[in-house]
């Protein structure tokens, strides 16, 4: 019983250290990788999660100075979405490769979003995530969105830490537990 006890107790401690190294902070900027509506989305969550937040679909680096902690970058390209933005795919790709850079640079912890599921994947959007990825603490994904196990097998290559949700608005919990509450 005592081995047993014994082995509980490394087994929470070990669990709590490891929930500990992904603790994000405050304040979060949330921006997109694609400009879908899945950054609309998010902003939801966050709000719902009582997050200190930021939102620029289009955020640059000069933004960074802004005392920012964590990035959630949400992924899904949307030709409406760019249109409107008045960019195309190439100068997308360009921002979010220097935005991610610099906030790597700064220590900057990075949440990669993909919760608008198979409805948002397609090529130019693969080939985002494929970007955005390597750059990610933490990636957070809806099942519909990994059906084919494209982010499995993309983090499990790059080594990332991957959470798999049943829908989009369980992605709250996730935020919940991983961002850090208190003196902000």
């Amino acid at each position: 019983m005592r081995k047993y006890l014994s082995m509980l107790g490394t087994l929470f401690i070990l669990c709590t250290v490891f929930a500990q190294q992904l603790a994000f902070q405050q304040p979060v900027l949330i921006t997109s990788a694609g400009q879908s509506a899945g950054v609309t989305m998010m902003k939801v969550l966050a709000t719902r999660a009582k997050l200190q937040f930021t939102l620029d679909p289009l955020a640059r680096v000069d933004l960074l100075s802004g005392g920012f902690k964590s990035i959630i970058i949400v992924v899904g390209a949307s030709s409406k979405g760019l249109g409107a933005a008045g960019i195309d795919i190439q100068q997308e790709t360009q921002r979010v490769t220097e935005l991610l850079n610099k906030a790597k640079e700064m220590g900057i912890k990075i949440v990669v979003a993909h919760i608008e599921g198979q409805s948002r994947r397609g090529k130019t959007s693969d080939q985002l995530n494929e970007l955005v990825v390597p750059f990610a603490d933490l990636v957070i994904v809806t099942k519909a969105g990994n059906e084919d196990s494209f982010f499995t097998n993309l983090c499990e290559s790059q080594q990332k830490k991957l959470i798999v949700v049943d829908s989009t608005s369980a992605v709250q919990s996730v935020l919940e537990q991983y961002f850090e509450v208190g003196d902000q």
